[in-house]
Protein backbone atom coordinates (compact mmCIF):
# COMPACT_ATOMS: atom_id res chain seq x y z
CA UNK A 1 0.00 0.00 0.00
CA UNK A 2 2.94 2.40 0.88
CA UNK A 3 4.01 2.41 -2.78
CA UNK A 4 0.39 3.12 -4.09
CA UNK A 5 0.56 6.97 -1.69
CA UNK A 6 2.27 8.76 -4.24
CA UNK A 7 0.12 7.94 -7.00
CA UNK A 8 -2.78 8.82 -4.53
CA UNK A 9 -1.12 11.86 -4.26
CA UNK A 10 -0.54 12.69 -7.65
CA UNK A 11 -4.10 11.69 -8.86
CA UNK A 12 -5.46 14.30 -6.10
CA UNK A 13 -3.23 16.80 -7.12
CA UNK A 14 -4.28 16.71 -10.64
CA UNK A 15 -7.75 16.15 -9.76
CA UNK A 16 -7.76 19.64 -7.61
CA UNK A 17 -7.41 21.77 -10.54
CA UNK A 18 -4.27 23.33 -9.52
CA UNK A 19 -1.74 24.60 -12.00
CA UNK A 20 0.65 21.29 -12.93
CA UNK A 21 4.51 22.13 -12.95
CA UNK A 22 7.09 19.86 -12.92
CA UNK A 23 8.16 21.24 -9.71
CA UNK A 24 5.29 20.99 -7.92
CA UNK A 25 4.85 16.96 -9.04
CA UNK A 26 8.45 16.18 -7.79
CA UNK A 27 7.73 17.55 -4.55
CA UNK A 28 4.65 15.72 -4.33
CA UNK A 29 6.11 12.37 -5.68
CA UNK A 30 9.25 12.98 -2.93
CA UNK A 31 6.89 13.82 0.14
CA UNK A 32 4.63 10.93 -0.74
CA UNK A 33 6.98 8.74 -0.90
CA UNK A 34 8.51 9.57 2.62
CA UNK A 35 4.71 9.36 4.17
CA UNK A 36 4.41 6.32 2.72
CA UNK A 37 7.60 4.78 3.50
CA UNK A 38 6.93 5.70 6.92
CA UNK A 39 3.63 4.53 7.12
CA UNK A 40 5.12 0.83 6.15
CA UNK A 41 7.51 1.60 9.09
CA UNK A 42 5.31 2.18 11.27
CA UNK A 43 2.71 -0.76 9.56
CA UNK A 44 5.69 -3.52 9.64
CA UNK A 45 6.50 -2.70 13.37
CA UNK A 46 3.44 -3.13 14.39
CA UNK A 47 3.42 -6.54 12.73
CA UNK A 48 6.31 -7.92 13.74
CA UNK A 49 6.80 -6.23 17.73
CA UNK A 50 5.36 -9.51 18.77
CA UNK A 51 8.20 -11.56 16.84
CA UNK A 52 10.69 -9.15 18.60
CA UNK A 53 9.40 -9.96 22.06
CA UNK A 54 9.09 -14.08 20.82
CA UNK A 55 12.83 -13.68 20.27
CA UNK A 56 13.47 -11.86 23.35
CA UNK A 57 11.99 -14.69 25.29
CA UNK A 58 13.48 -17.09 23.80
CA UNK A 59 16.79 -15.59 24.44
CA UNK A 60 15.91 -14.96 27.98
CA UNK A 61 14.75 -19.05 28.51
CA UNK A 62 17.82 -20.38 26.62
CA UNK A 63 20.29 -18.29 28.36
CA UNK A 64 18.81 -18.10 32.11
CA UNK A 65 15.93 -20.61 32.02
CA UNK A 66 13.01 -17.85 32.73
CA UNK A 67 10.85 -19.18 31.71
CA UNK A 68 8.94 -16.23 29.27
CA UNK A 69 5.18 -14.78 29.39
CA UNK A 70 4.21 -14.97 25.99
CA UNK A 71 0.61 -12.99 25.36
CA UNK A 72 -1.37 -14.32 22.18
CA UNK A 73 -1.43 -10.41 20.89
CA UNK A 74 -3.88 -11.14 17.81
CA UNK A 75 -5.58 -13.73 15.86
CA UNK A 76 -3.28 -14.13 13.08
CA UNK A 77 0.15 -16.42 12.14
CA UNK A 78 2.05 -14.04 14.70
CA UNK A 79 -0.38 -14.96 17.53
CA UNK A 80 -0.52 -18.82 16.55
CA UNK A 81 3.46 -18.82 16.17
CA UNK A 82 3.35 -17.38 19.69
CA UNK A 83 1.31 -20.12 20.91
CA UNK A 84 2.85 -22.85 19.45
CA UNK A 85 6.65 -21.12 20.85
CA UNK A 86 4.35 -21.18 24.65
CA UNK A 87 3.01 -24.69 24.04
CA UNK A 88 6.26 -26.30 23.19
CA UNK A 89 7.91 -24.05 25.96
CA UNK A 90 5.55 -25.82 28.34
CA UNK A 91 6.00 -29.18 27.08
CA UNK A 92 9.70 -28.92 27.53
CA UNK A 93 9.85 -27.86 31.19
CA UNK A 94 7.41 -30.87 31.68
CA UNK A 95 9.99 -33.10 30.03
CA UNK A 96 12.96 -31.71 32.12
CA UNK A 97 11.22 -31.53 35.26
CA UNK A 98 10.46 -35.42 35.06
CA UNK A 99 13.84 -36.09 34.09
CA UNK A 100 15.10 -34.30 37.29
CA UNK A 101 12.87 -35.90 39.00
CA UNK A 102 14.73 -39.18 37.73
CA UNK A 103 17.64 -38.27 38.21
CA UNK A 104 17.40 -37.21 41.40
CA UNK A 105 15.23 -39.96 42.83
CA UNK A 106 15.52 -43.26 44.18
CA UNK A 107 13.29 -45.17 41.65
CA UNK A 108 12.04 -47.46 44.47
CA UNK A 109 11.55 -46.36 47.33
CA UNK A 110 10.78 -42.47 46.09
CA UNK A 111 13.04 -41.05 47.98
CA UNK A 112 16.20 -39.06 47.05
CA UNK A 113 19.36 -40.16 46.16
CA UNK A 114 22.99 -39.13 46.89
CA UNK A 115 22.96 -36.58 43.69
CA UNK A 116 19.82 -34.70 45.51
CA UNK A 117 20.79 -35.33 48.90
CA UNK A 118 24.45 -33.19 48.04
CA UNK A 119 22.81 -30.57 46.08
CA UNK A 120 20.18 -30.08 49.17
CA UNK A 121 22.13 -30.29 52.02
CA UNK A 122 24.90 -27.65 50.60
CA UNK A 123 22.40 -24.85 51.28
CA UNK A 124 21.62 -26.15 54.52
CA UNK A 125 25.08 -26.14 55.55
CA UNK A 126 25.55 -22.40 54.35
CA UNK A 127 22.51 -21.60 56.12
CA UNK A 128 23.28 -23.36 59.24
CA UNK A 129 26.89 -21.38 59.40
CA UNK A 130 25.23 -18.29 58.70
CA UNK A 131 22.31 -19.06 62.05
CA UNK A 132 25.32 -20.92 64.17
CA UNK A 133 22.74 -23.93 64.49
CA UNK A 134 23.93 -27.51 64.61
CA UNK A 135 23.56 -29.80 61.63
CA UNK A 136 23.68 -33.68 62.54
CA UNK A 137 24.26 -36.83 60.10
CA UNK A 138 22.46 -40.31 60.15
CA UNK A 139 23.61 -42.95 58.16
CA UNK A 140 22.00 -46.54 58.40
CA UNK A 141 22.53 -49.86 56.65
CA UNK A 142 20.17 -53.06 56.95
CA UNK A 143 21.45 -55.44 58.75
CA UNK A 144 22.76 -58.68 56.67
CA UNK A 145 20.43 -57.73 53.50
CA UNK A 146 22.07 -59.65 51.30
CA UNK A 147 21.44 -62.87 53.46
CA UNK A 148 17.74 -61.44 52.73
CA UNK A 149 18.03 -61.46 48.82
CA UNK A 150 19.95 -64.79 49.12
CA UNK A 151 17.16 -66.71 51.26
CA UNK A 152 13.98 -64.60 49.99
CA UNK A 153 14.56 -63.21 47.15
CA UNK A 154 15.15 -59.98 45.61
CA UNK A 155 11.73 -59.16 45.33
CA UNK A 156 11.56 -59.46 49.15
CA UNK A 157 14.69 -57.57 49.71
CA UNK A 158 12.89 -54.57 47.54
CA UNK A 159 9.71 -54.97 49.70
CA UNK A 160 12.42 -54.16 53.17
CA UNK A 161 14.03 -51.48 51.29
CA UNK A 162 10.54 -49.93 50.72
CA UNK A 163 9.03 -50.38 54.13
CA UNK A 164 12.38 -49.01 55.62
CA UNK A 165 11.54 -45.90 53.40
CA UNK A 166 8.10 -45.44 54.61
CA UNK A 167 9.73 -45.92 58.12
CA UNK A 168 11.71 -43.24 57.87
CA UNK A 169 9.53 -41.16 56.27
CA UNK A 170 7.04 -41.68 59.32
CA UNK A 171 9.81 -41.48 61.64
CA UNK A 172 11.66 -38.14 60.63
CA UNK A 173 10.24 -34.65 60.85
CA UNK A 174 8.83 -33.11 57.75
CA UNK A 175 12.03 -30.90 57.39
CA UNK A 176 14.93 -33.82 57.59
CA UNK A 177 16.37 -34.82 54.61
CA UNK A 178 16.62 -38.51 54.04
CA UNK A 179 17.90 -40.30 50.80
CA UNK A 180 18.68 -43.73 49.74
CA UNK A 181 22.86 -43.88 49.16
CA UNK A 182 22.24 -46.67 47.13
CA UNK A 183 22.28 -50.56 47.84
CA UNK A 184 21.01 -50.95 51.84
CA UNK A 185 21.95 -47.69 52.48
CA UNK A 186 20.34 -44.51 53.46
CA UNK A 187 20.98 -41.49 55.14
CA UNK A 188 19.46 -38.33 56.53
CA UNK A 189 20.26 -35.11 57.38
CA UNK A 190 18.61 -33.14 60.10
CA UNK A 191 18.78 -29.66 60.21
CA UNK A 192 19.14 -27.53 63.76
CA UNK A 193 19.39 -30.80 65.30
CA UNK A 194 22.73 -31.83 68.15
CA UNK A 195 24.21 -34.64 68.57
CA UNK A 196 22.10 -35.73 70.93
CA UNK A 197 18.74 -34.99 69.60
CA UNK A 198 20.28 -37.28 66.46
CA UNK A 199 20.81 -39.82 68.22
CA UNK A 200 17.32 -40.01 69.79
CA UNK A 201 15.74 -39.42 66.63
CA UNK A 202 18.17 -42.29 65.28
CA UNK A 203 17.02 -44.68 68.07
CA UNK A 204 13.51 -43.98 67.48
CA UNK A 205 14.24 -45.05 63.85
CA UNK A 206 16.05 -48.18 64.83
CA UNK A 207 13.79 -49.27 67.38
CA UNK A 208 10.48 -48.67 64.84
CA UNK A 209 12.51 -50.92 62.07
CA UNK A 210 13.14 -53.62 64.22
CA UNK A 211 9.36 -54.00 65.17
CA UNK A 212 8.98 -54.04 61.30
CA UNK A 213 6.38 -57.18 60.18
CA UNK A 214 6.85 -58.12 56.77
CA UNK A 215 4.80 -61.40 55.89
CA UNK A 216 7.59 -62.51 52.71
CA UNK A 217 10.24 -62.97 55.95
CA UNK A 218 8.57 -65.66 57.68
CA UNK A 219 8.52 -64.43 61.07
CA UNK A 220 12.00 -63.55 60.71
CA UNK A 221 12.93 -59.07 61.57
CA UNK A 222 14.67 -56.55 59.92
CA UNK A 223 17.06 -54.41 62.07
CA UNK A 224 20.07 -52.10 60.99
CA UNK A 225 22.66 -50.60 62.15
CA UNK A 226 23.48 -46.54 62.94
CA UNK A 227 26.17 -44.19 62.48
CA UNK A 228 25.24 -40.68 63.99
CA UNK A 229 27.80 -37.17 63.49
CA UNK A 230 27.13 -34.15 64.60
CA UNK A 231 28.56 -31.76 61.52
CA UNK A 232 31.91 -28.95 62.38
CA UNK A 233 29.99 -26.83 60.37
CA UNK A 234 32.60 -24.05 60.18
CA UNK A 235 35.10 -26.54 57.75
CA UNK A 236 33.02 -29.54 56.89
CA UNK A 237 31.11 -30.54 53.93
CA UNK A 238 28.41 -32.86 52.68
CA UNK A 239 31.48 -35.32 52.24
CA UNK A 240 33.15 -34.84 55.46
CA UNK A 241 29.58 -35.00 57.35
CA UNK A 242 29.03 -38.45 55.35
CA UNK A 243 32.41 -39.90 55.48
CA UNK A 244 32.37 -40.06 59.39
CA UNK A 245 29.13 -40.73 60.03
CA UNK A 246 29.84 -43.64 57.68
CA UNK A 247 32.99 -44.51 59.79
CA UNK A 248 30.44 -44.74 62.74
CA UNK A 249 28.32 -46.87 60.84
CA UNK A 250 31.03 -49.29 60.61
CA UNK A 251 31.64 -49.46 64.40
CA UNK A 252 28.05 -50.56 64.70
CA UNK A 253 28.46 -53.05 62.40
CA UNK A 254 31.45 -54.69 63.94
CA UNK A 255 29.87 -53.74 67.67
CA UNK A 256 27.17 -56.26 66.57
CA UNK A 257 24.38 -54.55 64.33
CA UNK A 258 21.13 -53.08 65.43
CA UNK A 259 22.50 -50.47 67.07
CA UNK A 260 23.44 -46.45 67.01
CA UNK A 261 27.22 -45.65 67.16
CA UNK A 262 28.38 -42.16 67.63
CA UNK A 263 31.43 -40.37 69.37
CA UNK A 264 33.17 -42.59 71.57
CA UNK A 265 33.92 -38.89 73.79
CA UNK A 266 30.08 -39.52 74.51
CA UNK A 267 30.06 -42.66 75.42
CA UNK A 268 26.37 -41.26 77.21
CA UNK A 269 24.75 -40.78 73.67
CA UNK A 270 26.44 -44.11 72.42
CA UNK A 271 23.16 -46.97 72.68
CA UNK A 272 23.24 -50.44 71.97
CA UNK A 273 19.78 -52.79 72.19
CA UNK A 274 19.94 -56.66 72.25
CA UNK A 275 17.98 -58.32 70.16
CA UNK A 276 14.58 -58.85 70.42
CA UNK A 277 13.62 -62.48 71.95
CA UNK A 278 10.10 -62.03 70.62
CA UNK A 279 11.15 -62.84 66.86
CA UNK A 280 14.84 -64.17 64.88
CA UNK A 281 17.16 -61.60 63.84
CA UNK A 282 18.64 -62.33 59.76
Amino acid sequence: MATHVPIIAIAAYVASGAVISAHAVLLIILLATIAGTAFAFVVMRHLLLPVGDLAHGLKSYRLEGRIPRLMKQRDDDVGRLTDEVRLLINSLEQKLSRLKRQAFSDMLTGLGNRRWLAEVVGSEIARSRREQKPLSVIVLDIDHFKRINDEFGHVTGDEVLVAIAETARRVLRPYDLVARLGGEEFCAFLPGTSIREAVQIAERLREAIATLQIGALRGQRVTASFGVHEGNIAREHFKDMLRIADDYLYQAKDGGRNQVQTIAAQPAVMQTTAPDPGGRDL
